[in-house]
């Protein structure tokens, strides 16, 4: 099968206009009628047949799911009752549904762009929860209890650089204000994973973060990241994924700076 995009010089993401435009310029070249060259003809007669493909944006969506090995549908026969007439909503939808995948080719690589920068940011979370970590001295300022319903059974300890944290009641009892910690830190974007009481070496993991009960985040940015990025089938799905993936990035922005809710 002739590859109609590399006979214009564009890539599979070219939308209609790109086509159009290709194919002009491709024209004023190698049209008989100002190239004399004996190979122009020829030339000539493959750009104009891809731009009847390409230019078509309902044979140019069959044809890019013949590129992508997905077999056309084979139209199926049938008599209509002569007393059923057809409506436009049908025809509307289809062409709505052909408008939006349109639409969705067009953007694909931004959304395949955010799949990667997703794949990106995830591993540099793995690699922020794997490298040793840094410890950091701070002294406990106040202790508070949450007075709400659903944070009866918790307190917050407030830190001498202004971080606070959010505890179990059972667990804050182990610190005192003006209690001197050992705050263990990822290297990367300073996310508390454990704070150690220096006095009685009680130690604790810190349950509010994205690497403890927001884990869940990175990692399901992970999986959808790399369907993102190596899933080559499906216009529509890899654009959901984009996205999915571009949420992901934001929430986990704001969940690493998330230790007290």
């Amino acid at each position: 099968m002739k590859n109609y995009y590399l006979i214009l010089g564009l890539n599979t993401f070219a939308h209609v206009q790109e086509v159009k435009r290709a194919y002009r310029k491709l024209a004023l070249l190698y049209h008989p009628d100002r190239n004399g060259t004996p190979e122009a003809a020829s030339v000539f007669i493959e750009i104009t047949e891809a731009y009847e493909v390409l230019g078509d944006p309902q044979r140019k969506f069959e044809y890019d799911r013949l590129l992508q090995g997905v077999e056309p549908v084979t139209p199926v026969e049938y008599r209509r009752d002569p007393r059923f007439k057809r409506g436009p909503v049908a025809r509307e939808s289809a062409s709505k549904r052909r408008e939006a995948l349109e639409l969705m080719r067009q953007y694909l690589k931004y959304a395949v762009m955010f799949s990667r920068l997703a794949l990106l940011f995830s591993m540099v979370l793995i690699a922020d929860y794997s490298m040793p970590v840094k410890k950091q001295r701070e002294e406990v300022l106040d202790i508070s209890r949450r007075n709400e319903a659903r944070y009866a059974q918790s307190s917050q300890l407030a830190l001498e650089d202004g971080e606070v944290l959010t505890l179990n009641q059972e667990t804050a009892r182990q610190f005192q204000r003006g209690s001197i910690i050992t705050l263990h830190i990822t290297s990367l974007f300073s996310v508390p994973l454990i704070l150690e009481n220096e006095r009685t070496q009680f130690k604790s993991k810190v349950p509010v973060s994205i690497y403890a009960n927001f884990v869940f985040l990175p990692l399901i940015m992970l999986i959808t990241s790399l369907i993102g990025t190596f899933w080559w089938k499906g216009v529509e799905f890899r654009f959901n994924l984009g996205i999915v993936n571009a949420l992901l990035i934001l929430l986990s922005f704001i969940f690493l700076r998330i230790h007290s809710f």
